[in-house]
């Protein structure tokens, strides 16, 4: 049976553990949470995360993300939707420049949605960003 890229891929993200990272990397990770999170609070009063916000709203669930700055916890997706469309409104989140450029950090709201709604550890958390950045990352470079 041939193993397929995806098939190493899986295998890959599936083996990686906290303990591996860097403390560089986790300070890096950290700081680009910090960051993110500071870009969707700036763009909190404007429309269209007002309206973001409104839609991902109309969503409950017991296991549910918060949706930042409420207290709604919504399906981790509609979560993820609100709050990465506040980290990305300005467009001031971070920037990989590769032959082809990306913003990782778009990453984040999907992976503290997920982290939330499955009750991971900061470490989990920790984690699953530095592989989204490392495979994200990857992925530019090869284009």
């Amino acid at each position: 049976m041939t193993t397929t890229l995806a098939h190493r891929l899986a295998d890959y993200a599936c083996a990686l553990e906290f303990a591996e990272l860097s403390p560089e990397v986790v300070h890096e990770v950290k700081r680009r949470v910090i960051d993110s999170l500071g870009c969707a609070l700036g763009a909190w009063k404007e429309e269209p995360c007002r309206i973001a916000r409104e839609i991902a709203s109309e969503f409950s669930a017991t296991r549910g993300s918060t949706i930042v700055g409420t207290s709604h916890k919504a399906p981790p997706d509609w979560a993820a939707f609100a709050n990465g469309c506040c980290i990305r409104y300005f467009d001031y989140n971070d920037t990989y420049l590769s032959k082809e450029p990306a913003h990782p950090s778009d990453n984040i709201s999907a992976a503290l949605a997920v982290a939330e709604s499955f009750g991971a550890t900061g470490p989990e958390l920790i984690t699953a960003i530095a592989l989204a950045y490392e495979v994200q990352c990857r992925f530019c470079d090869a284009a």
